[in-house]
């Protein structure tokens, strides 16, 4: 799986942590989302204030990606709810900066995503939104699928993580580090 293959480093202006909320330090991405049309950060942002979906359930978790004191992107993994099968995942709201993208970023996101899957889920789904973002995720080591609920999958390797991806330290909010 070449997703898997390279080393997830972040550059050393980049953090990658959990994300304990959305607003006020998601709102450049929320906009500039809206103003492209992107219905899936509007969806996330609906989501995480009525409670329906917070990355809070077993296996789940949602990451920010932070340069300096500034949020450029995030993403989450929870079970998948288009199945049954519990140990089905779902990379969901994957989303970098316009300004940020083509760096290694949204890679490097999607990596610590999959890494945290391991020992909890045995394959990840996803819905790419685009050609642009279904290349991306090919590239990644995601095949194709004929689900009418998926359009690609990768299997997950058995097994704890191997990042160190904060869940119950420190976390990010609103731009700053956080006890959780």
């Amino acid at each position: 799986m070449p997703g898997f293959e390279r080393e997830a480093v972040a550059p050393a202006d980049v953090t990658v942590a959990v994300l304990a909320a959305l607003r006020p330090a998601a709102e450049p991405i929320r906009a500039e989302a809206s103003s492209q049309g992107i219905a899936f950060v509007r969806r996330l942002f609906e989501g995480w204030a009525s409670g329906a979906n917070r990355f809070d359930q077993p296996g789940e978790i949602f990451l920010g990606l932070w340069q300096q004191d500034r949020l450029v992107g995030f993403g989450g993994l929870n079970r998948d709810p288009y199945t049954a099968e519990d140990d089905i995942g779902r990379l969901r709201h994957v989303y970098v900066l316009r300004s940020h993208r083509r760096r290694g970023l949204g890679a490097l996101l999607v990596r610590y995503l999959l890494r945290e899957a391991e020992g909890h889920f045995r394959i990840v789904r996803l819905r790419a939104a685009s050609p642009d973002a279904a290349a991306f995720y090919r590239r990644l080591g995601f095949a194709e699928c004929a689900d009418p609920a998926a359009t690609h999958v990768v299997p997950v390797p058995v097994g704890p993580s191997s990042l160190k991806t904060p869940r119950h330290g420190p976390s990010r909010t609103n731009g700053m580090a956080a006890r959780g």
